[in-house]
């Protein structure tokens, strides 16, 4: 006989990433933060602002791709968790501020590439920066609030 649909167990389980899916979403995102600080680390200690750092060009090619590879796997996700999870009212603070993040990265992210004037730019790279390394503590707590018990 099979457990019941509206088990405890079931319930938490409906929202659940696949493995797979998961692993993938995992490394993409790790791909990205390693990716950005190295950028980052390499752009603060390099002097000479004029003349681009070896690994500078190498680590945007990576996080570009990266950053597409993302935002595959979130909308492989979007049914399947994130709207089920919503519409049950699951864990929607921490969710909303984990894609209000990720929004933000994605259209700042899009005005580093696009947009010109320095300092429309300079305020994109700031809020890029802050939200991308605030992203992997957003994470933290919406998987923490994610894996309580439901009502």
């Amino acid at each position: 006989m099979s457990p019941s649909p509206f088990a405890p167990h079931a319930r938490r389980q409906a929202f659940r990433i696949g493995r797979t899916r998961r692993r993938a979403l995992y490394a993409v995102f790790a791909l990205l933060l390693v990716t950005g600080l190295v950028w980052l680390a390499v752009h603060s200690a390099h002097l000479d602002p004029e003349v681009e750092a070896p690994w500078q060009a190498w680590s945007m090619r990576f996080h570009g791709a990266a950053a597409f590879a993302s935002l595959f796997c979130v909308g492989t996700i979007w049914t399947p968790h994130i709207r089920h999870a919503w519409q049950r009212g699951r864990n929607r603070a921490a969710g909303a501020l984990f894609g209000g993040a990720v929004a933000l990265l994605v259209l700042t992210g899009y005005g580093l590439y696009y947009v010109n004037g320095e300092s429309a730019r300079g305020l994109a790279e700031w809020l890029h920066w802050i939200a991308g390394v605030g992203l992997g503590l957003l994470f933290r707590l919406h998987l923490s609030r994610g894996r309580r018990p439901g009502p």
